[in-house]
């Protein structure tokens, strides 16, 4: 009984340890302030004429650029309290939140889909911007605190 005991005592120890290595860049991954996009996402919408029969059905294919770790950047210390803004510049517009897919998508379906990111984003959806698909990668994402400093992220991750 005691040899069985100390068997998985030391399975789990193994277990423990080594499941928790990180590499240095596992950790400063996970430390940096950066971008990651949501990307399979879809609204469809299926129109069918009662007059004609004309099927005007389409889909809408959008990513949602998230920002990750702003806390660590200079002057945002709490995103419940400080100031900043997350934005992307996009053919040298910046575009915040839901505005790049407001000519679109139906206001109905846009309280859908920004009240389920609002929610994994545990109610800041101020760490968003939805982009269609043919703009993720054209992008450029940026965070300016309260002070007025901007820091541009770098797109780390789309899945």
């Amino acid at each position: 009984m005691m040899k069985s005991k100390f068997i998985a005592t030391a399975v789990a120890a193994t277990l423990a340890l080594t499941s928790c290595e990180k590499t240095d860049y596992d950790v400063q991954f996970d430390r940096d302030t950066h971008v990651k996009i949501m990307s399979d996402n879809s609204v469809s919408t299926y129109a069918v004429s009662t007059c004609t029969g004309n099927d005007t059905s389409f889909v809408v294919d959008f990513g949602v650029a998230m920002c990750i770790n702003v806390a660590n950047l200079p002057g945002i210390d709490d995103v419940r309290y400080d100031e900043y803004e997350f934005y992307a510049m996009l053919d040298g517009r910046k575009v915040k939140g839901f505005q790049n897919l407001k000519d679109q998508v139906s206001k109905l379906s846009q309280g859908i889909i920004e009240g389920n990111i609002n929610m994994q984003l545990s109610g800041h959806d101020d760490l968003a911007v939805y982009l269609l698909h043919e703009n993720m990668y054209k992008a450029q994402f940026f965070v300016e605190n309260g002070d007025g400093q901007i820091f541009e992220l770098q797109l780390k991750e789309v899945y």
